[in-house]
């Protein structure tokens, strides 16, 4: 599960990132549970989602494929996409999930000065 409670497959406190440019990212995925495939694309507020590793919630309808009507921040494009332990995303306009950040080979240049912190840590305001 997500932080903040959301039922996600990606805990994006467990998200390095390694690229990132406006609200385009990818990273890599330190988590115990990143053997499998997950992925979500949505527009406005529905969501296609799909989920092939264990521990997924359950996707209605099928189980590890289905919709869902989620208001994530006013994205009107939003995808997920992650493979073992890589991580993309993207979302326009950017949202909580996919924040505003410039990251080049694991060096933060923005919101934050760093070397490859989490996306969690990035954006929290000091």
């Amino acid at each position: 599960m997500g932080k903040g409670g959301r039922d996600d497959a990606i805990d994006e406190g467990k998200v390095i990132l390694c690229c990132a440019l406006g609200c385009f990212n990818l990273g890599l995925y330190k988590a115990f549970d990143a053997i499998g495939c997950s992925g979500k694309a949505g527009l406005c507020c529905v969501n296609m989602e799909c989920c092939c590793k264990g521990g997924a919630p359950y996707l209605f309808p099928f189980g590890c494929l289905g919709l869902r009507c989620e208001c994530d921040g006013c994205s009107c494009i939003n995808a997920q996409c992650h493979t073992c332990c890589l991580v993309g995303s993207a979302a326009i306009p950017c949202n909580k999930e996919v924040p505003v950040a410039l990251v080049v080979l694991g060096l933060d240049l923005y919101p934050k000065m760093g070397c490859c912190k989490n996306q969690l840590e990035m954006m929290v305001r000091e």
